[in-house]
């Protein structure tokens, strides 16, 4: 039981972690500076509608997933 919880950490840690990476923030969004940057391979990603909202509301759903699976490991291990 204690490995199934590991591993479902361990792939909700590596999910976070992509999603962290190709979320954009708001000072991309923006346009930084006003010097072009926010672009992803030289195209503005703020062309797809909507997509910055659904990765917003995946990755806040895998960090409540992986707190929760955390919170489970730590209580399994425990013995209780």
């Amino acid at each position: 039981m204690l490995t199934v919880f590991y591993v479902v950490q361990i792939a909700a840690a590596l999910a976070l972690i992509a999603l962290t990476a190709v979320t954009q923030t708001k000072s991309e969004q923006s346009g930084g500076s006003g010097m072009g940057w926010g672009t992803i391979g030289g195209k503005s990603s703020s062309s797809i509608a909507g997509l910055e909202d659904q990765l917003t509301r995946i990755t806040t759903y895998v960090a409540v997933g992986f707190l929760v699976v955390s919170i489970l490991v730590a209580v399994v291990s425990m013995g209780g």
